[in-house]
Formats: structure tokens, C-alpha cells, sequence
């Protein structure tokens, strides 16, 4: 199995056919929480050969059709490894609608949004937030509340003494979660390497290249490319597992790679929790007693943050969540929130996590989704949310 899922890119050979064998419907997040099998990559994958219809008939198609949280997990069972986020950016692109322009402008301009409606959010009453504006228990999310250290450093392995290497913040750690800039930026250091080159990185593009949005996704790429060049090709080191995915794909597009250069980049993009070789952590009395994990669906083929915290949290380690989905989905926060709240729902009654439990992730798009919908007195953290740095 790959390590991680690149699902966008930009190849265009004709795609096979869907041979409608319904192995899809068994990993499909929406079909799990729903029951609906028109929601399903079968169902999208035979919609969309129909297209042709008539402009009414396209259009109801396309809507439907769209109903996707980008998770991946079709293209892992289908036998002939078709890639339902793709046919959906497809969908997007040639049809769109007032949520898609939106979640360009929410990520293209993120520096500004976000910290503002992090800021604004917390000053909604209650009961509009509860009825008339559900999405703004995810803006609340945003906000970079203090948590209680569960993890302490003894010892950071010095093997990267020397050698170059940046942060890939993200914008969720860029805009809005800057406390975990800051710790990862402190083990990075302690860890030896070299981090005085900053490069002026922006969104990895991978939310913008599911909702449809080809051009800003292709703008930010070729930014990061060239930001990556210009700092002298160091390792990028990553917190966020869709944002590591989102830098792995970009191997699989044209932004006018030099010879190995492809390789060279491939090599570059690690998890930072990969570079910590003999570094020793231990858990501190504040942690819970009862912690649970959430494997992120983009990049979970290879989870190193995982591998990281097995030992350290030990039989505190409750349960690891590796076949569930968040129900964050990117743009269908805007198209189909119902859907999306369907989904954390079904995942939060799977998990049935007790009062004072604590789950870790290392995705910040999860962080932001299971934080706005988690049960009363269960606390979601990234695990960058729970290292002290001393």
C-alpha cells in the first residue's frame, strides 16, 4: 500500500471505467453515515458518464455528484484504483457555484480571514451559532486555546546537526494555531538542524484542488516550488498530514522539474516527527488516563506521528481510530454541512469515547472538525497541543 494518496494531479490519459463492483460502498464515510447509496464513488462515477444530458439534467448531475469529503479511501479499494476526489474536482471545476468561489476566497486569503473570524466567532451568542450558523463552531475551533502538557522532552537526538531544513506551517498553523509553529519550530532547532532560511511558503493547495479550484491551486504550488528553490531545497518538515500529502502530489504535476528534481522533493517532504531518530519523550502525570487517536485519512499509509506517541503515551493509548473519517471535507463544509455534521456524528457514536477522554490527530483540518463536534468533556488536541519543550 502507497503511503500516501495522491489523488489530483494533472494526468490526463482516458480514465477506465467503473466496473460498479460496489467495493467502494464498504470504505465510503458518507455511505457509512447516511445509508445512501447514491452518495458513493459508484453512484458519482456512473452519474458522471451520463453527463451530456442537457444543461438541467448536467447540472442536477454535477450537484449531486459533488457530495464528496475528498477522503481517498475509494481509490484504495477500487480494483482499478479510481480516485472519486478526482472526478469530483472535475465536477467542481466545470461547474461553479457561490462554495467554491467562497473557499478560494477562505484560502487564498487566510492570513487575514482566519485570525479575524477566529476572533469574531467567540463573540456570537450561543444560539445563533446552535441554529442559524453551525459553521461557526469550526471558526471557534480556530482559536489558539492553551492546553495542559501531557508530553515532556529528555532528550532530542542531535543527527540533523547542521543540515538545512524549514517548517511547512500550513494555515491552519500559518493563521490560526501559530502555538504549534512554535513548538515544532523548537524541537526543529533542538533537533540540530539548520532553520535560518524562512521561505515565504503559502497553503499547500490540496482543500483548493478538491473544491475545483485548478488555477489557485496550481498558483500556490508553483509558489511553494519556487520558495523551496530558492531556500536552497532543504527538508521540509510537516505537522499536518493533508498538508504532507497535499506536498507529496505536487510530483505528480507539471511545475517544471529539473532532472531528479522530483525525486529530490519527494525526499525533502517528511513528517517532523520522522526526524526525531534517538530523541526520548515521556509522559507527564497531567496526561489523561484514557487518550484515543485519529488517524487522518490523508497520509495514513505510514503514520509516524502514531509511531511517535505509542511508546511515549504507553497503555494510556486507548484505542487508535484508523478507519473513520472526520467528516470534514473541505468545500462540503459549505455545500453540505448536514452532511458533513452526519458524518462526525456517526465517527463520535463509533468511538463512544467516555467523559475527560482525550483524542489526538495530526491533521489540522481534523483538529478543527472533531473539536467543534466532540461530546461534552472530551478534549481533541493536535499532538503538537500537548509537548512541553523545556
Amino acid at each position: 500500500m502507497s503511503e500516501t494518496y495522491h489523488c489530483l494531479h494533472d494526468d490526463k490519459k482516458k480514465r477506465p471505467s467503473c466496473i460498479l463492483c460496489s467495493r467502494c460502498l464498504e470504505v465510503c464515510p458518507l455511505v457509512a453515515a447516511t445509508g445512501r447509496e447514491e452518495l458513493s464513488p459508484k453512484a458519482k462515477f456512473f452519474m458522471a458518464s451520463k453527463r451530456g444530458a442537457g444543461k438541467k439534467a448536467d447540472l442536477a448531475i454535477a450537484h449531486l455528484a459533488e457530495l464528496c469529503l475528498s477522503c481517498g479511501k475509494c481509490e484504495k479499494a477500487c480494483p482499478h484504483n479510481l480516485c472519486g476526489p478526482e472526478l469530483v474536482s472535475e465536477l467542481r471545476a466545470e461547474n461553479p457555484g457561490w462554495q467554491e468561489w467562497l473557499w478560494k476566497t477562505w484560502m487564498t486569503r487566510a492570513a487575514v480571514l482566519w485570525p479575524l473570524a477566529a476572533h469574531s466567532a467567540g463573540f456570537l451568542p450561543e444560539a445563533l451559532t446552535a441554529r442559524t450558523l453551525p459553521a461557526m463552531e469550526k471558526l471557534k475551533a480556530l482559536a489558539d486555546t492553551p492546553a495542559t502538557p501531557w508530553i515532556a522532552v529528555e532528550h532530542l537526538d542531535q543527527a540533523g546537526a547542521g543540515k538545512p531544513a524549514v517548517l511547512f506551517s500550513g494555515c491552519t498553523g500559518a493563521y490560526a494555531r501559530k502555538s504549534w509553529t512554535r513548538t515544532a519550530a523548537a524541537l526543529l532547532q533542538g533537533l540540530g538542524y539548520e532553520t535560518s532560511a524562512r521561505p515565504e511558503f503559502t497553503c499547500c493547495g490540496c482543500t483548493l484542488g478538491h473544491a475545483g479550484a485548478k488555477d489557485a491551486q496550481l498558483a500556490m504550488q508553483t509558489a511553494n516550488i519556487k520558495a523551496w528553490r530558492e531556500a536552497g531545497r532543504p527538508l521540509i518538515a510537516t505537522f499536518c498530514a493533508t498538508c504532507r500529502c497535499g506536498l507529496r502530489s505536487y510530483a505528480d504535476v507539471n511545475l517544471g522539474w529539473n532532472a531528479m528534481e522530483r525525486e529530490e522533493w519527494l525526499a525533502a517532504v517528511v513528517p517532523l516527527t520522522g526526524l526525531f531518530g534517538a530523541s526520548r519523550f515521556r509522559s507527564l502525570t497531567a496526561a489523561p488516563t484514557e487518550i484515543f487517536y485519529h488517524k487522518p485519512c490523508h497520509g495514513a499509509g505510514n503514520d509516524r506521528d502514531l509511531a511517535f506517541l505509542r511508546p511515549v503515551l504507553g497503555p494510556r493509548l486507548a484505542r487508535v481510530v484508523d478507519d473513520s473519517c472526520c467528516g470534514f471535507g473541505g468545500v462540503l463544509q459549505l455545500g453540505a454541512p448536514e452532511l458533513s455534521a452526519q458524518v462526525a456524528k456517526h465517527y463520535w457514536q463509533r468511538l463512544n469515547p467516555p467523559k475527560d477522554a482525550a483524542l489526538l490527530t495530526s491533521c489540522s483540518g481534523c483538529v478543527l472538525q472533531l473539536t467543534a463536534t466532540a461530546p461534552a468533556g472530551v478534549a481533541v488536541r493536535h499532538w503538537l497541543d500537548v509537548i512541553t519543550v523545556e
